[in-house]
């Protein structure tokens, strides 16, 4: 039995196409007084502390989390992006232990959403599942 499935390889997700280059990350240091609440982007830096990084727990915790809210949310690992909402696009970030993400959440209910999904983020256990 053969099949292709199991290559290390780089694959079309591990490339630009020629000619593009990848998004900017967000600004990496925003102020504090962003993520008081107003319109537009807010962005919050998180530091993983969990033991076992952002593992599929944590981040399935995070991603129901965020599906209560209308707003959108991104989380940036560098220049890596993943859609907040999506389980599997968290787990592609590969957040270590003592990694710093960044939080970004964008629409109506933003400033009621980062705080508790930055609390997900930060929390040392995240085996919690009383959302």
């Amino acid at each position: 039995m053969t099949g292709r499935a199991g290559s290390n390889g780089s694959g079309p997700r591990d490339t630009t196409p020629p000619g593009t280059c990848p998004p900017a990350p967000p600004d990496t240091d925003p102020p504090a007084a962003e993520t008081t609440g107003g319109a537009g982007v807010l962005r919050r830096v998180v530091r993983i502390v969990n033991p076992s990084g952002l593992h599929p727990r944590v981040a399935d915790r995070f991603s129901r989390t965020a599906r209560q809210f209308s707003c959108t949310v991104t989380v940036w690992n560098g220049e890596v992006r993943a859609d907040g909402k999506s389980l599997w696009d968290l787990i592609g970030l590969m957040a270590m232990p003592d990694s710093e993400v960044v939080l970004e959440v964008d629409g109506p209910d933003a400033s009621k959403a980062v705080d508790p999904l930055a609390d997900v983020l930060a929390s040392p256990g995240g085996e919690d599942y009383t959302i």
